[in-house]
């Protein structure tokens, strides 16, 4: 007789399907910095999973309406937005991205056990490690590489692959905060391969997010530790190869093409949402209508793809309106982590465990300076559109509802 596909499943996992579903969504999250469509697929596995224990229960975890409610807000701008644009069925596509928000509702119902969500967090540092060794590997390989031919790793684009890198380097600063350096000296090495194949990709605003997420993270867990961040930076940038200390006095250069572009782009958006201030232009549409209010023919017709900047890029294509809920649903999360942070603090020693206490501010202080992260990196890029930076950031963001429920219950 033809056996299922489940007898081939070790007994543990087989007779346990919560675990399946929790190893489903460690996979999805993990890989992102591997495979978009792997991970992907085991977002679908997780969400299946999920399902199943709804069914089963008939009492599943939600994060709460305080979230819930202006990401549906969201959600049903945007769906506005596209049904008016020129080109509705052009903007509707951009409604298969809402399928990767189901992370803020299976990390809380899946992650919520014990140590599971630090588990989740070391397969993330093992790929982040990966990722930069195959960085570093196509950087020595081809040394000499220009602005358009950066190293990638296992991405195809090396913004994206900056951005995964600052979020994971963020991460696991908060991971060494939280539960000490000395029983996780892998850490180390962990961080100078993440750091060194971050420094190669010459992205700036991943540079720049990455210092602003881990100087939050010091001044939360360790503020006397500021100035040795201080003196680390130095010290990098003091023996940081000539072609990266150019790269980045680059930034302060309003000469700079790659200055100017940026100046271009936001220019060109604040005329795109002053002709669109309710709807914007739709989702998707802002690469053909960004160039009938580009201001100069000096760049290429891609480079206005988007605004390169998260809050012009949402204006533009869902308007004022739109970037106001938007903010709403990120000032919520930020929020949540916080209230996390100081639940966690005002904790004594014999009101829970602490395992359960360190792992809880090691949660939310990791939110809070991812998101520091994204943020400033997003003034200079729309991160918040990269599906893989966004599934690592909303696992991150949403880890503290997991928390919430562990130390209610």
């Amino acid at each position: 007789m033809h056996k299922s596909w489940a007898a081939y499943l070790p007994s543990s996992l087989r007779n346990n399907p919560e675990r399946l579903a929790f190893l489903a969504l460690a996979g999805c999250v993990s890989l992102t910095l591997v495979s978009i469509a792997a991970s992907e697929i085991l977002l679908a596995a997780a969400g299946i999973g999920y399902l199943w224990l709804w069914r089963r229960y008939e009492t599943p975890f939600l994060p709460g309406l305080r979230i819930i409610l202006p990401l549906l807000a969201y959600m049903l701008w945007t769906l506005i937005a596209a049904l008016v644009s020129s080109n509705p069925m052009l903007g509707l596509t951009m409604a298969k991205k809402f399928y990767l928000f189901l992370l803020v509702v299976l990390v809380p119902a899946l992650a919520h056990g014990q140590d599971r969500l630090a588990w989740i967090y070391r397969a993330v540092f093992a790929t982040a490690v990966l990722a930069s060794l195959w960085g570093l590997a196509q950087y020595i390989a081809e040394p000499n590489r220009d602005l358009l031919n950066r190293i990638s790793g296992f991405m195809s684009q090396w913004m994206t692959y900056s951005g995964l890198l600052m979020l994971a380097l963020v991460m696991l600063v908060a991971y060494v905060l939280g539960f000490g350096l000395r029983p996780h000296l892998w850490a180390v090495p962990a961080a100078v391969g993440i750091v060194l194949a971050l420094i190669l990709a010459q992205t700036r605003n991943s540079w720049m997010g990455a210092l602003v997420g881990i100087a939050v993270l010091i001044l939360m867990r360790r503020p006397r530790a500021i100035a040795g961040l201080a003196v680390l930076i130095l010290v990098l940038y003091i023996f940081s190869p000539s072609i990266i200390k150019e790269r980045l006095k680059s930034g302060f250069d309003p000469a700079d093409p790659n200055t100017r572009n940026r100046i271009e782009l936001f220019q060109t958006a604040a005329r795109l949402i002053h002709d669109h201030p309710w709807f914007g232009v739709g989702p998707k549409h802002v690469k053909y209508e960004a160039l009938k209010y580009r201001g100069s023919d000096e760049y290429p017709d891609w480079m206005y793809q988007h605004m390169h900047n998260n809050a012009l890029q949402v204006a533009s294509e869902t308007g004022i309106p739109g970037l106001a809920i938007w903010l709403w649903f990120m000032v919520r999360l930020a929020w949540d982590a916080s209230r996390l942070y100081r639940r966690a603090r005002q904790l004594s020693l014999g009101a829970c465990d602490e395992g359960l206490r360190k792992e809880a501010l090691m949660v939310s202080s990791a939110a809070l300076g991812t998101w520091a992260a994204l943020m400033a990196a997003g003034m200079f890029e729309y991160n918040f559109g990269d599906s893989e930076m966004l599934m690592l950031f909303l696992f991150i963001m949403s880890a503290p509802y997991a928390f919430a429920r562990r130390l209610s219950g």
